[in-house]
């Protein structure tokens, strides 16, 4: 494997990762909305930061591959 494809399958694993970790929030905010609990919403700030740094960590991830040489 040359250096450019481990760069790309490292990205694509952080790609993968990332989706992993936007699916544990989506299941934190489902849990946050429910109002049959005294916490509900209390995470609603905290929630909202993590969806958008984990925006812009995406938008970076591709910015790199593009960036990263692709035999194809």
């Amino acid at each position: 494997m040359t250096n450019d494809e481990m760069k790309q399958y490292t990205l694509g694993n952080m790609a993968g990762m990332l989706e992993q970790l936007r699916q544990k929030v989506n299941i934190l905010n489902a849990l946050d909305r429910d109002t049959t609990t005294s916490g509900s919403y209390d995470l609603h700030d905290q929630l909202t930061s993590m969806v958008q740094a984990m925006d812009k960590f995406d938008t970076a991830i591709m910015n790199a591959v593009k960036v990263v040489p692709n035999k194809n």
